[in-house]
């Protein structure tokens, strides 16, 4: 999740940045993606009272999970991938030194040149031990909520739901019951959730699509690592992550339905992930206390399935033979591919016009990259994910000139106190600038002549 603190920061930028002189070409401000305008909020339409409706028909139960498998490349350094980084930048040849004090994880994904394209995939330390997902769980929301829309919208009574669309003007009910709803549409929270990384929006696709449903799909879906066990952070109490509220539903044509209130029981299995006790103290309720915080109970997913989530939405036919299909519609997923493509600053959203330091907050990578090739002459859909110390960066890169193309992830922590909560943590000095560092490297590998 995109900390508090270092999105005030960036708003800070916006505002300085838009009473600056225009930039000099040496650095350009084209996205790399054509300016999108931000979805606009339909407005609240009156809604006929409609009776509640049976929660939709549970998914099938999900096997016991036994731990994912780990590739070849996964179980040792590929070396390739330790060449590679060889290659880097000071910021990165410092983490390397420590990689295990750092909990570095990388996975390259090559795509191989031919008639019918393949992805080959490289790994440093990946899934050596547990990292924290933060942000980068966004993704994952996002795609099982958009197929479990398409199984809403077809599910009996007859003729499903159709009313449940992206754009369809959503009333989100408090939890407690009492207090005025939430007006929104799924195509708004989905934009803020992945290009700005809003916490309050990826908390309703999570209310949207339920905690066991989104489970589920995941699951089914071979992304058996996934653990949501809760929201993400608001400055203030988040709702449980079991609990989905009552939501009203309406389309410019007049039609109305309702998703009645949910609660899941879904008890989920211990993470499969090592070396879960972090830290060697701890801030609670002001206070330090001594010993690491445990991160058993915090969300959790594999390196490799956080990369195939990407892989599925931007590439699905370089996933393995067998693979189970999303039921998401073409259309909503080209949506989801747009949003992962828009950086901040041609994002539409007010506070991010012109934002190039949210651009490289948002997208740690980038920095790296554009010392490579310039912005504008290649397109990055990525997710950055950054709490507790943690920074992960989960990019697809396409060169728009050769159409080559690259997937890459990155896990770093960085924390030199060791204090949990602390808010002492090494972003700027430490993870940022590796990050970039890696961006460069593999950028370098897979674009050369």
């Amino acid at each position: 999740m995109l900390r508090a603190d270092h999105l005030a920061r960036a708003l800070c930028f916006a505002a300085l940045l838009s009473c600056a002189a225009a930039p000099s070409p040496a650095t350009p401000l084209v996205a790399t993606v054509p300016p999108a305008p931000a979805p606009a909020l339909a407005p609240a339409l009156a809604l006929a009272p409609a009776p509640a409706l049976a929660p939709a028909p549970a998914l099938a139960p999900a096997p016991a999970l036994a731990p994912a498998p780990k590739s070849s490349a996964s179980a040792a350094n590929d070396p390739l991938t330790a060449q590679i980084l060889s290659t880097g930048g000071a910021a990165l040849k410092s983490v390397l030194a420590t990689p295990e004090k750092y909990r570095f994880q990388v996975l390259y994904g090559v795509i191989t040149p031919t008639a019918k394209p393949t992805l080959e995939r490289h790994a440093y330390r990946a899934d050596a031990e547990y990292f924290f997902p933060a942000s980068s769980m966004k993704m994952p929301i996002a795609l099982a909520t958009y197929d479990r829309l398409a199984t809403l919208r077809s599910t009996p009574p007859p003729p499903g739901r159709p009313a449940l669309t992206r754009d369809a003007t959503l009333k989100i009910h408090p939890i407690s019951g009492s207090g005025d709803p939430y007006v929104t549409t799924l195509a708004r929270e989905t934009w803020r959730a992945l290009i700005v990384s809003d916490n309050f929006s990826a908390n309703r696709l999570l209310a949207v699509v339920g905690h066991r449903e989104a489970h589920e799909t995941l699951w089914a879906l071979g992304l058996k690592s996934v653990r949501i066990h809760t929201g993400f952070a608001t400055g203030a109490d988040i709702d449980p992550a079991e609990l989905s509220p009552r939501i009203e539903l309406a389309t410019p044509t007049g039609a109305t339905d309702e998703l009645p209130a949910r609660k899941s029981d879904l008890v989920l299995p211990a993470t499969d992930a090592t070396s879960l006790a972090i830290g060697k103290s701890n801030i609670v309720d002001g206070k330090k206390v001594t010993g690491p915080l445990s991160f058993a109970d915090k969300n959790a997913i594999h390196l490799r399935e956080l990369q195939d989530t990407l892989v599925r939405i931007m590439r699905p036919e370089l996933l393995p033979a067998g693979s189970r299909a999303d039921t998401a519609s073409p259309d909503d997923l080209a949506y989801v591919r747009n949003a992962l493509g828009t950086l901040p600053s041609a994002s539409g959203l007010a506070g991010f016009d012109r934002n190039v330091v949210a651009d490289y907050q948002l997208s740690p990578f980038l920095r790296g990259i554009e010392r490579v090739r310039q912005r504008g002459q290649f397109e990055i859909y990525s997710k950055v994910g950054q709490a507790y110390g943690f920074l992960i960066a989960n990019a697809y890169v396409v060169d728009k000139v050769t159409g080559r193309a690259f997937f890459l992830i990155a896990s770093i922590y960085a924390n030199p106190d060791e204090t949990m909560n602390g808010d002492t943590y090494a972003y700027d000095s430490i993870s940022f600038p590796a990050l970039a560092d890696v961006g460069e490297a593999f950028c370098r590998h897979a674009f050369a002549p």
